[in-house]
């Protein structure tokens, strides 16, 4: 996977079939109902049970709305991808209007596979991947992805900038 920028937005080409599937997931993982993922994004913050009560009432579904609004976004922006040439990966571009909802899905995502996956801190570290299953390695993987693009879109990394979408080439390298 690499990154660019364009006058439109952020350009992320070389999605490989796993890449894309994973994008695919953040929308799903936004709206599920398992309590797991509810849990961990809407998680209890009055110590007061009336004040919860309160909060769960008039925030909660506000807040549920815009985790829908960002997975409907992110769902159109995925579904405008297309084929990188001929190498068989994808091109998916995030519209500058865009990137904060993005940003915002992703985190959701990453904090969604984390519970379902019953992740924890120590799986994070360095030697995380040797204690882990495989079902929560590929997690570990995907997560790691999705960061990635967050360190992208939060200007973490240096990527080459310029010109505009519709004036690359899809078969040469990177805009640059």
């Amino acid at each position: 996977m690499w990154a660019g920028r364009v006058d439109e937005g952020y350009v992320f080409g070389g999605l490989s079939a796993t890449c894309v599937e994973t994008l695919k997931g953040v929308p799903m993982l936004l709206e599920s109902a398992d309590e797991r993922v509810r849990a961990r994004l809407l998680p209890d913050t009055c110590v007061d049970a009336e004040d919860e009560d309160q909060w769960r009432r008039h925030a909660v579904p506000e807040l549920e709305r815009l985790f829908s609004s960002r997975a409907q976004l992110v769902r159109r922006d995925l579904a405008a991808m297309r084929p990188l040439g001929a190498s068989g990966t994808q091109l998916l571009l995030i519209p500058n209007h865009h990137v904060n909802a993005w940003l915002a899905a992703l985190n959701a995502a990453r904090l969604a596979l984390f519970a379902l996956n019953d992740l924890e801190a120590r799986h994070l570290e360095a030697d995380g991947m040797a204690t882990a299953t495989a079902k929560q390695q590929e997690a570990l993987l995907r997560i790691h992805v999705l960061a990635e693009m967050q360190a992208v879109l939060l200007g973490d990394y240096e990527i080459e900038s310029g010109g505009s979408l519709a004036e690359w080439d899809p078969d040469a390298a990177p805009p640059a």
